[in-house]
């Protein structure tokens, strides 16, 4: 059985450090007649060639190079205390070990998948996918004695009153499926997209509901923007980008994307508690007359402190955010100018009043100003088997609210109702965004 050729290389190589290492000591002359009997022996057993073995046996008889020492100093035969000693490999022999390293890992690469040099494009090194699929049974309950509603959406999409469900229950199977792609630039800049199911006239939910006789669901861009950031601390968007605001459902929909543009500053307020700083001006709907566009202007504030594993987190933000032309304008007799004024998409609650000027053709607006004053707070601490419970707080308050010119546009008086809150209790992980986290919650 032959010595692999891995193990020849090694033996040569401290062969012929033995002998330059030992070039001091007293039986050089030993060490010399092994290495060269060991030559001998491996040209009879064909694993060496004849002329690689000259070469070694020229090296072996070649006069050993004393180590570097100052001869005034009388300096021992051992060398001067930190003399290095470098032993000599010839150049075929690292030739050798190069070839062999380099066939080893070829087929490493080979077993393992490695991809080929130049096989990828740089380009690509800075995309990453994300995206996730979610199907559920969804109940809506409701009580026999619900009074009727009228579905402003609808209403004003037909031009004919239109009531929304409120007794029927109803059962459903819905799926959201999400796809998004981020593609990093450089330390400063990077781009996303992101497409997703749900209908294109609900901007807060991307569930697709089962059961359209087999027809294909919609699919949009719900994500497409450019981001620039400077180091940890500041970052601006523009495009549609997710939520910037640090808030609950109570104002904004999880589901729910925003045009515009945004800024934040997150500043290091102490070692352990970070501040944020958030601006943005986001239009609503842009029409034909420029200085008719609708817009939300944003301003937040507040601190984090990062919950450690035995310790208190929290989070608070006081936010302000002014909505922009979004009050209703009824239209002058006979004419249509203002009908762009009511809203293109609303929700349940909130005071509306007919703008139309053909009785005939409801169309609804709204009948207050919308300028909203935001306090959130959330607390955590440890709690059994690693887990945490976290307590939510939320506020909001419509300071635009003006009761004497709403009730004088709807015709009655009009009670205030600007105050809403948000009170939740959570079990589980902090946050779940990994395998094996999880979290039950009652709001």
């Amino acid at each position: 059985m032959h010595p692999s050729p891995v193990r020849l290389t090694v033996a040569l190589a401290l062969s012929l450090w033995a002998c330059n290492a030992a070039a001091q000591d007293a039986d050089i002359d030993k060490v010399r007649a092994a290495t060269a009997k060991l030559i001998g022996l491996l040209v009879d057993q064909g694993v060496l060639a004849r002329d690689k073995a000259e070469v070694l046996l020229n090296e072996v008889a070649r006069p050993a190079t004393p180590l570097a020492a100052n001869p005034g100093a009388g300096a021992s035969k051992a060398g001067a205390p930190g003399t290095v000693r470098v032993p000599y490999i010839p150049e075929f022999v690292r030739k050798e070990l190069k070839e062999e390293l380099r066939s080893e890992l070829a087929a490493q690469a080979a077993r393992e998948g490695w991809a080929a040099p130049g096989s990828v494009p740089d380009w690509t090194r800075g995309l990453k996918w994300d995206g996730d699929l979610r199907a559920r049974y969804q109940f809506d309950n409701f009580s026999p004695d619900n009074a009727p509603a009228v579905s402003v959406t609808e209403t004003n999409r037909t031009r004919a009153v239109t009531l929304r469900n409120t007794t029927e229950d109803r059962h459903r199977l819905r799926i959201r499926a999400r796809l998004g792609l981020t593609a990093t630039v450089d330390d400063n800049w990077s781009a996303g997209v992101r497409l997703t199911t749900g209908s294109t006239t609900d901007p807060i939910s991307s569930n697709q509901t089962l059961g359209v006789y087999n027809n294909r669901y919609t699919v949009a861009f719900d994500r497409a923007y450019v981001r620039y950031s400077s180091g940890e601390n500041f970052n601006a968007v523009a495009g549609r980008f997710g939520n910037p605001w640090y808030g609950t459902d109570l104002l904004w929909a999880n589901d729910l994307s925003f045009d515009g543009v945004a800024a934040q500053w997150t500043p290091r307020l102490t070692s352990t508690i970070r501040g944020f700083a958030t601006l943005a001006a986001m239009p609503v709907q842009e029409v034909e007359l420029g200085a008719a566009d609708k817009w939300l202007f944003g301003a937040q504030v507040g601190a984090t402190l990062p919950g450690a594993a035995n310790g208190i987190g929290g989070k608070v933000g006081i936010g302000y955010f002014h909505y922009s032309r979004l009050l209703g304008q009824p239209s002058p007799a006979g004419s249509t100018i203002n009908e762009f004024t009511a809203p293109q998409f609303a929700q349940k609650g909130n005071t509306y009043y007919n703008i139309s000027s053909d009785p005939n053709r409801p169309l609804l607006g709204l009948a207050s100003e919308y300028r909203l004053l935001n306090l959130t707070g959330q607390v955590d601490f440890p709690a059994l088997a690693g887990k945490r419970v976290v307590l939510t707080g939320d506020f909001v308050r419509n300071l635009g609210f003006d009761r004497s010119a709403v009730s004088q546009r709807v015709g009655v008086d009009v009670e205030p109702k600007t105050n809403a809150y948000h009170l939740r209790v959570a079990f589980g992980s902090a946050e779940v965004k990994a395998r094996h986290d999880w979290q039950a919650f009652m709001a």
